[in-house]
């Protein structure tokens, strides 16, 4: 396990080219994302599962026989890892403790890091009963709990927040952001781009980003204040 500090990384969009598996599993089976569902949890009136549940619903109805697992393994088998993403991934676990926070669903997630050798993966769980999908799931990683998540993960492994890269790419990353030591969005990344410390197009551009972070970090805590008074 790595020392220096916790890189965490969301999934979609970020180490895939897909930005979001969800609306993959909508469009594959034809119903739509309905955005006001995302408008009442952001309000608090429904919870993440509900809005699982009602998600899994709408895809159920519209293509109008039952979902099995291997159906949805079909839909997602497209979404692909980023290529620069193993590369980055193996530098960074050399010196970090590595790992991936993402409210996607596990058969996306897991995949992703198995591929990738990340052994810290959270994710969102799917419900099937005799191998067919029905709505619900289990909510690990709620949209608006990852930081909570993420929190906790620090802390089991001896972390603060402080110590902690977020590398996100969304609007639902924006509390992550304010929330940890050192933050880095992926475009295309929105509203989210200009709430992030850094922005990269590539993820090979976190690399120097992240040692310089935990560089800086080091010194000061070294130094203290008197780097900023002029101590070499």
């Amino acid at each position: 396990m790595g020392r220096r500090g916790l890189v965490v990384f969301d999934c979609d969009g970020v180490l895939t080219y897909t930005k979001n598996s969800w609306g993959l599993l909508h469009e594959y089976f034809g119903s739509r994302d309905n955005k006001v569902f995302a408008d009442y949890y952001k309000r608090g009136l429904i919870t993440y599962e509900d809005w699982m549940k009602i998600d899994v619903a709408l895809m159920i109805h519209s293509f109008g026989k039952p979902i099995r697992r291997l159906d949805v393994e079909k839909a997602l088998s497209q979404i692909k890892v980023r290529d620069e993403a193993y590369e980055v991934v193996a530098y960074l676990k050399e010196q970090y403790a590595v790992a991936v926070v993402s409210a996607g669903v596990g058969e996306v997630v897991g995949r992703v890091c198995r591929e990738l050798g990340v052994d810290l993966c959270f994710y969102n769980e799917l419900k099937y009963v005799d191998g067919e999908l029905v709505p619900g799931g289990v909510a690990r990683v709620p949209l608006l709990e990852k930081n909570k998540v993420i929190r906790q993960l620090a802390e089991r492994l001896g972390f603060e927040a402080g110590d902690v890269t977020y590398i996100g790419d969304d609007v639902w990353d924006i509390p992550v952001f304010e929330d940890v030591g050192n933050s880095i969005a992926v475009k295309p990344c929105g509203d989210a781009c200009g709430r992030a410390r850094w922005v990269v197009e590539d993820l090979r551009e976190t690399i120097p980003l992240i040692d310089r972070f935990y560089m800086e970090k080091r010194v000061k805590e070294i130094f203290g204040d008197g780097l900023n008074k002029g101590i070499p």
